[in-house]
């Protein structure tokens, strides 16, 4: 059984606007994301090591340094997986009577009629969500099962996102459930296990303290070395695993909260 033909942009009429999508940008913001990532994990880790018990100040510039850089690292991560999903020349044209989206490879349409379902969220204003794409999101889903995404690293994406609001009316107002409200317990269920990691990992640290030797020397003199139960880059593993599991905790309960709306 096949689906519905597939409509040629001469069948849609007149182009209203092209949009192609920027994929290019998005592993320029991965290697600035992994750049800032390298300088501030370092300077965090160095931190840690320099200052030991440190003041409550420099604790915080600590914090500060490798919270960054867990911050950059999963934005260059977000980046980097988008750019793989993403085709070369990609882009998205609406037409009188309908959509196109095309790539290298080629181009397929679809009428108005054909869209079963439509997302647009956001406002593309704010300047850094704009620049990482995070600004706007749109979700296209057409009636041979085809389902199309693209942000705000699309040209004019907020003229796309209106166009296809304008054109696709008994679609545009369906409401849309994210995966929060359709998780039920489980982000509690995550959550707890990340509560859970935070003592195991503070344990470890107990049960590996550092040891104490006595070493004879030739001249039989008699001198003390420690052996650290856990090296410094074991450390600093260990505090940003600490870190990254109190600020996912702490979104997944959010997100079970935010998810409770929607029951």
């Amino acid at each position: 059984m096949t689906g519905p033909a597939e409509n040629t942009p001469r069948d849609l009429g007149l182009v209203i606007g092209r949009h192609p999508v920027n994929h290019r940008k998005r592993w320029v913001n991965a290697g600035w994301a992994l750049l800032v990532a390298v300088v501030s994990g370092w300077l965090g880790t160095w931190g840690l090591s320099a200052t030991g018990e440190g003041t409550p100040g420099g604790n915080k510039a600590v914090g500060l340094f490798l919270g960054l850089s867990l911050g950059a690292v999963i934005v260059a991560a977000t980046q980097i997986v988008r750019a793989l999903h993403g085709q070369p020349g990609e882009y998205f044209e609406t037409h009188e009577e309908g959509l196109v989206h095309g790539t290298r490879r080629g181009t397929t349409g679809w009428s108005w009629h054909r869209v079963t379902s439509l997302h647009v969220d956001g406002d593309a204003l704010n300047g850094l969500a704009t620049r990482l794409g995070n600004g706007y999101r749109i979700e296209i889903g057409l009636d041979d099962g085809t389902r199309l995404r693209t942000d705000g690293l699309a040209e004019r994406a907020g003229d796309l996102g209106r166009v296809l609001l304008a054109r696709c009316p008994h679609v545009a107002l369906k409401p849309r459930i994210p995966w929060y409200g359709r998780a039920g317990a489980w982000p509690l269920v995550a959550a707890a296990a990340c509560v859970a990691a935070i003592p195991a990992m503070i344990l470890y640290i107990v049960a590996h303290p550092d040891e104490e030797h006595r070493i004879t020397t030739g001249e039989g003199m008699t001198m003390l070395h420690t052996e650290p139960g856990i090296s410094e880059a074991g450390y600093a593993f260990l505090s940003v695993g600490m870190l990254v599991c109190a600020i996912t905790a702490i979104s997944l309960v959010i997100a079970y909260v935010r998810g409770r709306a929607y029951r």
